[in-house]
């Protein structure tokens, strides 16, 4: 019988997904492990995780690129990575004062083996990424002009129709 997967839920809160390892830096119900992220490193071994979640946490990091060096180091060779962050034009991006880094749709690109700048040796594959909006008819502008060309949605018209967050899918290059 095959192995389950082995997943780690960074920032987890009291919303951890079932069966993953969850870290917060508050103890708290679903709370396996309890780490500032912000002290590096973490307690994992390396390549001990097929997925690592990140969910509303990495903009609460203060060093983006040693944060996603610790994701790469304790990925498995192939693993999984999926980040959720507010998009930099959403008011959630600004009003939470934890918030230290406000991100864009190509925010991740560093980490890519044709990144244009070596900043890191962590490297992932883009799977997936996508800007999401809310509900409603206001939202509608921001949307139809993202399906069109997202790089035109960021550059002329994110802050006049705001998009609501980031998703990213990365896969793990070792």
């Amino acid at each position: 019988m095959a192995e389950a997967a082995k997943i780690l839920e960074l920032g987890c809160g009291a919303s951890k997904t079932p069966g993953a390892v969850g870290v917060d830096r508050v103890p708290g119900p679903g709370v396996d492990v309890v780490h500032d992220l912000g002290r590096l490193p973490w307690p994992f071994p390396d390549a001990s995780f097929d997925e690592v979640r990140l969910s509303h946490i990495l903009e609460d990091l203060d060093d983006v690129l040693r944060a996603m060096e610790e994701v790469h180091r304790i990925c498995r060779p192939g693993a999984q990575v999926l980040i959720w962050t507010p998009h930099y034009s959403s008011m959630n991006s600004w009003t939470d004062p934890t918030h230290c880094v406000h991100m864009g749709l190509h925010s991740m690109d560093l980490f890519t083996k044709d990144a244009r700048y070596d900043y890191t040796k962590a490297r992932f594959a883009i799977a997936e990424k996508r800007i999401t909006f809310g509900l409603g008819l206001l939202c509608l502008p921001g949307k139809l002009i993202n399906a069109w060309s997202p790089d035109a949605f960021e550059k002329y018209f994110a802050f006049i129709f705001p998009a609501r967050d980031l998703f990213f899918r990365l896969q793990a290059l070792k």
